[in-house]
């Protein structure tokens, strides 16, 4: 028996395919149409800042801040440590190369100064008594070959006269022979001896030379023991003004303590410290100014040290040209060119950078509506970015900060 079949599951699947189908293409509609939709802020005009693009000279520089300083300053230390015996000028004062400044008393040192004299004077005079008794040597063996040799040609002289009487038959074959013999011993013997002098010589040569150079060595260690003396008084090692002084009578002092200085005055150089990025820009020959007392000044860099410190390094500058009245400590401001001058299209610096990172401004318009346009900034000083593209001199750009716009497309300003 055939049963019929409901139709209304059949329908409701249908129907909600038709649904869900529907549901999609609605939801692309509005995606697309929202894609159209231009996002608008409306802004006071007294709450952004508007800044106009130039063109002109762009200069690249960075502040940093100078100290004068000496053109030199030589510090002094202790070279012995002592008890401050006299102090002979007082902090401030000028001085001249060589001056005293300061006396240490060191009982102890002058002891062991004396000690250790004695006992290089003790070698000195046995080096002495040792080239003495060389020299002496050399004398006795010259003499004793000027003797052998007077007696040699005496035996000599016998033995010509020898031979004449053996042939006559005058002398005894015996004292003949006795003589010659004695004769052969002689010339032996002055063999000997002349060899022992050659000898002797050379030796002397070597030990001459050694010995001259010990007393040498002495004499020189001598002067550095009175020399050391010295150096409780401690002088002046070049002209200029004294600073730092401050000890008292009877103080101690250790050795290598640090005395005081003194700073030669005649010029002065300004040291600066720089951030550590910009230390593969930073050259010797590098051009500055300041302003002092409404008149600006040159200077330039004559030395870079290599040193990185807490995420800076120091560099020398020196005056070019004119050279203002400073003191020692004072500080300026000093705008350090890092490039030439050159003509570039410039865009005042602004907060703006710390929201779109210099890849997007915000140009107003005529009609006071912002767009926002893609743009590309170079290099930068503290008044100015160096605009590489999509900027032209006259347009007008948003320089206060874009946080508050929310990415908006356009600002409309009221």
């Amino acid at each position: 028996m055939d049963r019929a079949i409901d139709p209304r599951p059949a329908r409701r699947k249908r129907l909600i395919a038709i649904g869900c189908i529907g549901g999609a293409v609605l939801l692309l509609a509005i995606l697309w149409a929202s894609s159209f939709t231009t996002k608008r802020v409306r802004v006071e005009a007294a709450k952004v800042t508007v800044r106009t693009v130039e063109q002109g000279l762009f200069k690249e520089f960075i502040p940093v801040t100078g100290t004068v300083q000496p053109i030199q300053t030589v510090f002094l230390d202790a070279l012995e440590g002592g008890t401050v015996k006299r102090r002979f000028v007082e902090d401030g004062t000028h001085v001249k190369a060589g001056e005293p400044i300061l006396e240490l008393s060191n009982p102890q040192l002058h002891m062991d100064a004396i000690n250790r004299e004695a006992q290089l004077l003790d070698q000195q005079n046995n080096l002495r008594n040792t080239r003495l008794a060389m020299d002496q040597q050399t004398t006795r063996l010259k003499d004793e070959l000027l003797n052998l040799d007077k007696d040699l040609k005496r035996l000599e002289r016998d033995g010509h006269v020898d031979e004449r009487l053996i042939r006559d038959s005058l002398l005894a074959t015996n004292t003949y022979l006795s003589n010659k013999e004695n004769l052969a011993y002689m010339r032996e013997k002055r063999k000997l001896l002349a060899a022992n002098v050659h000898s002797d010589s050379i030796f002397r040569q070597s030990q001459v030379g050694s010995i001259t150079t010990n007393l040498a060595l002495i004499d020189q260690n001598l002067r550095f023991l009175r020399e050391n003396l010295q150096n409780l008084v401690i002088k002046a090692p070049i002209d200029g003004q004294l600073s730092g002084l401050n000890v008292e009578l009877g103080q101690t002092k250790q050795r290598g303590e640090r005395i005081a200085q003194i700073d030669v005055l005649e010029s002065f150089t300004v040291r600066a410290r720089i951030p550590e990025h910009y230390v593969s820009r930073v050259s010797i020959g590098l051009h500055g100014s300041f302003i002092q007392g409404g008149r600006e000044f040159s200077v330039e860099v004559f030395k870079v040290y290599p040193e990185v410190s807490n995420g800076e390094f120091d560099v020398d500058l020196r005056f070019v040209d004119d050279v203002p009245e400073v003191r020692r400590g004072q500080t300026f401001q000093v705008r350090l060119q890092l490039s030439e001058d050159l003509q570039a299209v410039m865009l005042p610096r602004g907060p703006f950078f710390q929201d779109s990172g210099g890849r997007w401004v915000y140009v107003v318009d005529a009609e006071e509506t912002a767009t926002r346009r893609n743009v590309s900034l170079g290099r930068q000083n503290p008044d100015m970015y160096e605009v590489i593209e999509g900027l032209q001199p006259g347009d007008r750009v948003i320089t206060s900060r874009y946080d508050a716009f929310n990415n908006a497309d356009e600002i409309i300003i009221q």
